[in-house]
């Protein structure tokens, strides 16, 4: 750990780009340690019977991957970009991405969740619209059930996943694993953003024997289905209270601050 910062409050972020979530963590008064347990791959697709983005009436992003992935696949695939087609954005970050693409979205969710970007979109009404919506593979279903529900056509187009750095490089299991059981040992308190992230948390742990002091130490999540993920997982969760970075890190902030206290 870094000298000088034994008095704030350490907040072990988990996150890919864990930047934004170290900058807030900062900001709100603590010191940040960065072992991100996630990595992306990207994954071959095509739109389902030779569409284009502009055969949708809608093209919808609950990620910036996803948009990542559609704008890398534009140019080879002779779509013209930015397309002619609304977009919807979950949350600011990825309408900010979208804006940036010259891609401006007509639709975006208060609430950065998928449910958020439904009721969003229903508001807009989308009953028979064909939605295009690129996401990851191991994406949870409240997106295309909920559009589904509101009598849209929906194609779910998975261009990402995520998995663990240990995945495809064994030998980086032992060396997190011994920055993990650090980090556990100095008080951190960890935070989650994704499922996938409290799973790869709880195996390095146990690669790590520090199961059971984790089970000790409130881990910060955002959202409801992450929380369940990290009850489930036998762990303590404590919600964001938003669904931004910056609520992730400002609510670790806090807890590890009453934890020295």
């Amino acid at each position: 750990m870094t000298k000088g910062y034994e008095d704030r409050p350490i907040v072990l972020v988990t996150r890919e780009e864990p930047e934004p979530v170290s900058q807030a963590v900062r900001l709100a008064g603590g010191e940040a340690v960065e072992i991100p347990l996630l990595v992306t791959r990207w994954l071959d697709f095509e739109i389902p019977e030779g569409r284009t983005l502009e055969d949708y009436e809608w093209v919808a992003f609950t990620s910036v991957r996803a948009l990542q992935a559609i704008a890398k696949r534009a140019s080879p695939a002779g779509w013209s970009w930015p397309p002619q087609v609304a977009c919807a954005a979950v949350g600011n970050r990825t309408a900010h991405e979208l804006q940036a693409q010259g891609w401006m979205p007509q639709c975006v969710s208060d609430e950065a969740s998928a449910s958020g970007l439904v009721d969003c979109l229903k508001a807009r009404g989308v009953g028979g619209a064909r939605v295009l919506f690129p996401c990851s593979a191991i994406a949870q279903p409240t997106f295309a059930k909920g559009m589904r529900d509101a009598g849209a056509h929906v194609d779910v187009v998975p261009v990402y996943t995520t998995e663990t750095p240990w995945t495809r490089s064994p030998q980086e299991k032992s060396r997190l694993a011994t920055r993990i059981a650090e980090a556990l040992e100095h008080g951190c308190v960890p935070t989650c953003a994704s499922p996938s992230a409290a799973r790869a948390l709880v195996e390095i742990a146990r690669t790590a024997k520090v199961f059971e002091r984790l089970q000790r130490i409130p881990v910060v999540v955002i959202g409801p289905t992450t929380g369940r993920a990290v009850a489930a997982l036998g762990l303590q969760s404590v919600d964001a209270g938003g669904r931004s970075l910056a609520c992730l890190a400002r609510k670790a902030v806090e807890i590890g601050r009453a934890r020295k206290n």
